[in-house]
């Protein structure tokens, strides 16, 4: 039975925790993270602060919960971080079902917020009656063994301190503390998929038989989590065919041995690439798995396919790489402003040196006029560069190729643009009209200059 002690001793005991770490709890303001938000602040030597999504998507009630979890926050003198963001918007702008787009924007939103403030861990309400769901979800769309596992306990900086109690011991403790919360409407609203297996297929399931089921239900997790530590084991650290690269938002699985793996093997590879980048908990489809496998011939480079949560996935000659698009997709700038500006696989500084040091290093570009009419911006189909003085204009994308730039990152390639004109393809080429002219400079003449750097994996 869920009590304040039987907590407490199980947050003691489990791996992730340790005095004075530091936890950022999500609260939506619902039950589950209400009650969880109270169960941590009683447990000594942590630090808690709060975090709430705000999705905008149920007008007056969303801002009415967001307004409760700040009041919970005075309540328990703990900080609160509200992200507030356009869900409906952004899922429209993505192509994506507003369950992906919130839970993408949620883990993303997230992780960055626990990198800014230092904190240790995220943690989140989910409970046993989640994790049958999930389990089930992942029957329905066609799991391999990856999927078993269902929702563990501590995943990456995720702990979900709850993942074993029934939601049923959650609302025993809420009613005898007498805690308050809010009600989401959404949660029963039969149009998403978990809802109606929380609606429709749970309650069904024979009470009578409830402890046997719940116990069925942990024997498959534990099996899958045996299962898929043994296999990534052996396939990170024997056969070693998955490649991070610098940034996050890419994952590139080597082709020595995987198109020969059998198909669970395999399933189980492309769930966890595919989690890895998504931060999805979920598996992937039957349906998008025979598309990852139709990518392992050779017939195949150059193709791609895509995943849920915005997941592409590009095959070349040696890799399947996985990309979270959205992160690519980059928004052009003034070269002024470039500098304050993330991006997925590049770096943009201003220096100053000496003109001759680097003055045919095409990582250097020696801007002339004012930094305002220059424009970094992505690489377009059709775009061309002059490449000689007679004006001669050769593709971009044809100067990419033969820089050996990865396929898969030749559309989100950096240009940089003035006057309509492209003048430098970083790392690669500046164009015959931006170059300085040397007879004009002196040999040990300072100028200020732009400095790209490129992160590994960036080129073959």
């Amino acid at each position: 039975m869920l009590s304040l002690e039987s907590f407490t001793k199980s947050v003691f005991t489990s791996t992730w925790y340790s005095p004075g770490m530091k936890i950022l709890c999500a609260c939506s303001g619902g039950l589950d993270s209400t009650v969880l938000l109270y169960l941590l602040h009683q447990i000594p030597d942590i630090e808690i602060a709060i975090i709430h999504f705000n999705h905008q998507l149920r007008g007056v009630d969303s801002d009415a919960d967001m307004e409760f979890v700040k009041a919970l926050g005075q309540q328990y003198g703990s900080a609160v971080h509200v992200i507030s963001e356009n869900i409906e918007a952004y899922a429209k702008d993505n192509q994506l079902s507003i369950e992906e787009a919130g839970s993408q924007r949620r883990r993303s939103q997230f992780l960055k917020k626990m990198d800014e403030l230092g904190y240790d861990l995220i943690a989140t309400a989910q409970h046993q009656d989640d994790m049958i769901e999930t389990l089930l979800l992942n029957l329905y769309l066609g799991t391999g063994i990856r999927g078993l596992a269902g929702i563990s306990e501590h995943w990456n900086s995720h702990v979900r301190p709850l993942i074993m109690i029934p939601r049923s011991e959650i609302e025993k403790l809420s009613n005898s503390q007498g805690l308050q919360f809010c009600h989401d409407r959404s949660n029963t609203e039969i149009k998403y998929l978990r809802n109606n297996i929380r609606t429709k297929l749970i309650p069904y399931l024979n009470p009578e038989n409830e402890l046997k089921i719940r116990a069925l239900f942990y024997a498959i997790k534990e099996s899958g989590n045996a299962l898929n530590k043994k296999l990534q084991h052996s396939i990170e650290h024997v056969d070693n065919i998955v490649h991070r690269v610098g940034y996050v938002e890419k994952i590139s699985l080597g082709m020595n041995r995987l198109p020969d793996y059998f198909s669970a093997i395999q399933k189980v590879i492309f769930d966890r690439a595919f989690q890895s980048i998504s931060l999805s908990t979920q598996g992937l489809s039957s349906k998008h798995f025979k598309a990852l496998k139709s990518l392992l011939g050779v017939d195949a480079i150059g193709k791609k396919t895509q995943l849920p949560e915005s997941v592409l996935v590009f095959r070349d000659r040696h890799y399947l790489s996985f990309i979270l698009e959205p992160i690519f997709k980059w928004k052009s700038v003034p070269i002024t402003l470039a500098s304050n500006v993330s991006f997925p696989f590049f770096t943009i500084d201003y220096c100053a040196s000496r003109v001759c040091k680097h003055v045919k290093d095409a990582n250097y570009f020696w801007y002339k006029h004012h930094p305002d009419l220059y424009i970094l911006r992505r690489n377009n189909n059709g775009d061309k560069m002059e490449v000689e003085d007679s004006g001669r204009k050769i593709s971009v994308n044809q100067i990419l190729q033969e820089a050996h730039v990865a396929p898969h990152l030749k559309g989100y390639y950096p240009v940089m643009e003035y006057l309509g004109d492209i003048v430098w393809i970083p790392g690669i080429r500046t164009s015959s009209s931006a170059m300085i002219d040397l007879s004009t400079t002196k040999e040990n003449e300072v100028r200020h200059c732009i400095r790209v750097q490129f992160q590994k994996g960036t080129y073959e």
